[in-house]
């Protein structure tokens, strides 16, 4: 007979209502189990909804479909089995260190010996003695988060959520915090019995995960899982870690690249659906890292590896697929497996200058089939102009599942370098850019 699960999202969906009366569904049909005695990562790239997720496996937001099972029961409302720890250190100013990890057990009304135990069990658990009356101000922000992932700790509770934890820190105590919650849940010192982490960084789920769960976007939902049985402590310059990490990289590519473009099944509606997959999207990338991008192809020799091009441009691995699936869109890279090949194209911008680029992404920018849509809008207009409250609710209305707002702020981005759309702040309008004043 299986093990019970700690939490279950079984069927889970979620959407989001708009002021407009406009819904974007962000998490669709989400099935996920975190089992006593494991490590779970979910990763994906940004608006993926991995926070979302978590923010209804502890109770904190409230499902629209499907059941939420806690310990094989169903679950309304806030997880009390739950602790989390956010990249935000969220730590009270005017509190020590022992003060601020203490606050967590207030709500349970101990007898302060218990509570003095507790703390001072955690406390010499995470690194911090003797900084126990310190204020947040005297902390880096390594020793920081040790105070909150301390204050989770305290509270004794079956499942630790991580959202993201180690993002604001820099690269050597993000992994030394990293190792040392691995070290700390194995110990089995605490009442914690599952971890779920919350990333986007491929380095760090398969430095901490027992199993990897990938997920794509536009709803979110879980594309594919990795089992990773390597042992722990796990050696980052191990082959066999490489190997985990290339394989963990396949589907991160496939996710946001697939080599054939499908169409979602099961939305209700197939007309939305298609026009969904013809009205193809920008990913929100500033263009300049893009014509970088691009650049440093071509100094390649016009080839470079998907997986080798972030430490290169100095972006994370989810980030730059972003960048690479928008110069695809525009044509001027072609992706056959895990290269990235300039085109013809993408060639002839690079060795252009300023004029040069700006004339041809007018150009292709132009023939995406998403701006031929807002321009016809706005020609509708005998100002050739629109409140952007007016472009965000068609933009909803034809792109649900997208995040209108992004939407926007790509259609602005990308329309001002190529001279196709404009924007006035004061008034808050979208216009065709035809050479008119902005005043």
């Amino acid at each position: 007979m299986p093990e019970t699960s700690l939490i279950e999202l079984k069927k889970v969906s979620k959407t989001f209502t708009l002021d407009s009366g406009n819904q974007i569904r962000v998490l669709d049909n989400i099935d996920l189990n975190l089992y006593p005695g494991e490590i779970v990562a979910l990763l994906g790239p940004s608006g993926s909804g991995k926070s979302t997720c978590l923010r209804i496996m502890a109770g904190l937001m409230e499902k629209t479909n499907g059941e939420v099972f806690v310990n094989g029961k169903p679950s309304r409302g806030a997880n009390q089995n739950v602790a989390l720890v956010f990249q935000s250190f969220a730590l009270f100013p005017w509190e020590t260190v022992f003060e601020n990890i203490a606050l967590a057990l207030e709500p349970l009304n101990l007898h302060s010996e218990e509570v003095k135990k507790r703390v001072k069990k955690v406390i010499d658990m995470v690194g911090l003695e003797g900084f126990e009356e310190a204020y947040p101000r005297e902390l880096s922000g390594g020793m920081k988060q040790r105070v909150g992932i301390a204050r989770a700790l305290v509270m004794e509770r079956s499942v630790l959520l991580l959202d993201e934890p180690f993002s604001a820190l820099d690269i050597l105590t993000a992994d030394s915090l990293r190792n040392e919650i691995v070290e700390i849940f194995q110990s089995q010192q605490t009442a914690t019995r599952g971890v779920l982490v919350v990333t986007h960084h491929i380095h760090e789920a398969v430095n901490m995960a027992h199993r990897i769960l990938v997920m794509g976007v536009n709803p979110g939902h879980i594309r594919g899982q990795v089992i990773n049985d390597l042992p722990y402590p796990r050696n980052d310059s191990s082959p066999a870690f490489s190997q985990m990490v290339d394989r963990v990289h396949s589907l991160v590519t496939e996710t946001l690249m697939p080599d054939v473009p499908k169409v979602e099944a099961g939305l209700g509606n197939t007309e939305t659906a298609t026009r969904e997959a013809t009205l193809r999207v920008l990913p929100n990338v500033s263009v300049s890292e893009v014509i970088g991008l691009l650049e440093t192809i071509h100094a390649n020799g016009g080839t470079a590896d998907i997986f080798k091009l972030g430490h290169q441009i100095e972006k994370d691995f989810g980030y730059t697929l972003f960048l690479v699936k928008a110069a695809e869109i525009l044509e001027l890279v072609d992706t056959p497996k895990q290269k990235v090949i300039l085109t013809d194209l993408g060639r002839h911008l690079v060795e252009g200058d300023i004029n040069v680029q700006k004339r041809m992404l007018h150009e292709l920018y132009g023939e995406l089939s998403l701006v031929n849509e807002v321009a016809q809008l706005l020609r509708q207009s005998p100002t050739l102009r629109l409140p952007v409250d007016l472009v965000i609710e068609k933009l909803t209305e034809w792109l649900p599942n997208e995040n209108p707002n992004d939407l926007l702020s790509s259609l602005i981005t990308w329309g001002r370098f190529a001279e196709y759309f404009g924007y006035n702040d004061d008034t808050k309008e979208l216009y065709l850019d035809v050479g008119q004043e902005t005043t």
